[in-house]
C-alpha cells in the first residue's frame, strides 16, 4: 500500500503502455465515442506521468497554487494519500465513461473535467507562480484540448445531447471536481499526516519552477 500511494502513477504509465499495445496489435473496432473516451483515460494517463514523474513536482502544485499553502504545502491540505486517492478515482469516473458510451452525458461531463485542466494549467497556475510552463500542462494542449474539443464537436453535430442532457453533463463535470479533488483533499487534510509529499516532488517543483520562471 506505501509504495503505491507513493507510485500510483508508474502503474497509470504502465496501464498506458498496456493499452497503447493493445490498440495496435488488436486493432478493436470501436464506435467514435467509445474510442474518444479511451484516448482520453490513455491521455490521463500520460498527464499525471508529466504531473508526477516526467517532470513532476505536481503535489506542491496543488498546495501553493490550488491552495495558497505556504506554510505546510509539502503535506496540507494535500498529502500523498489524498492526492493518490484525486488521481485514481479518476481513473474509475473516466473508464465508466468507455465502459458506456451510450451513456452521453457522462462521457460529455468527463470531457468538460478534462477540459477543464486548461484554466488550472494554462492560465491560474502559471499566473500565481510567474511561469511559463507547469507540470501538466503539456499534456493538456496536446493531448486534452485536441481529444475534448473533436469529443464536443461530435456530439453537437450528432445533436446526440438535448438541453436536460447538457445540463447533466455540467453537472458530471460538477460531480467530478467535488469528488475527485475537493472531497479526498478536504477530508484527509491533517497539519500533522503521517503521508507528507515525497521530498524529491518537493525537489522537482523547485526544479521546474526555477527554470520555468519568468524571468523580467
Amino acid at each position: 500500500m506505501q509504495w503505491f500511494r507513493n507510485y500510483w502513477y508508474r502503474v497509470g504509465g504502465i496501464i498506458l503502455v498496456t493499452m497503447m499495445g493493445w490498440l495496435w496489435l488488436a486493432r478493436p473496432q470501436l464506435g467514435a465515442l467509445q474510442l474518444m473516451t479511451l484516448l482520453n483515460l490513455m491521455a490521463l494517463f500520460a498527464h499525471q506521468l508529466e504531473e508526477y514523474q516526467c517532470p513532476g513536482g505536481a503535489p506542491m502544485v496543488i498546495n501553493r497554487v490550488v491552495y495558497d499553502e505556504t506554510k505546510q504545502p509539502d503535506r496540507f491540505p494535500g498529502n500523498a494519500l489524498s492526492i493518490m486517492l484525486v488521481n485514481v478515482s479518476a481513473w474509475l469516473i473516466y473508464g465508466i465513461a468507455i465502459a458506456l458510451p451510450d451513456l452521453i452525458w457522462w462521457g460529455t461531463g468527463v470531457m468538460l473535467f478534462s477540459l477543464f485542466q486548461i484554466l488550472g494549467h494554462c492560465l491560474e497556475m502559471n499566473l500565481k507562480l510567474k511561469t511559463w510552463y507547469n507540470p501538466g500542462m503539456a499534456t493538456t494542449l496536446l493531448l486534452f484540448l485536441p481529444l475534448g474539443w473533436r469529443y464536443l464537436a461530435y456530439v453537437l453535430t450528432h445533436h446526440l445531447l438535448t438541453t436536460g442532457g447538457w445540463l447533466a453533463a455540467f453537472g458530471m463535470l460538477v460531480a467530478c471536481l467535488t469528488v475527485t479533488i475537493i472531497l479526498p483533499v478536504q477530508g484527509l487534510k491533517n497539519r500533522n499526516t503521517p503521508y507528507p509529499i515525497d521530498a524529491w516532488q518537493v525537489q522537482r517543483f523547485d526544479q521546474v519552477t526555477n527554470w520555468a520562471r519568468i524571468r523580467k
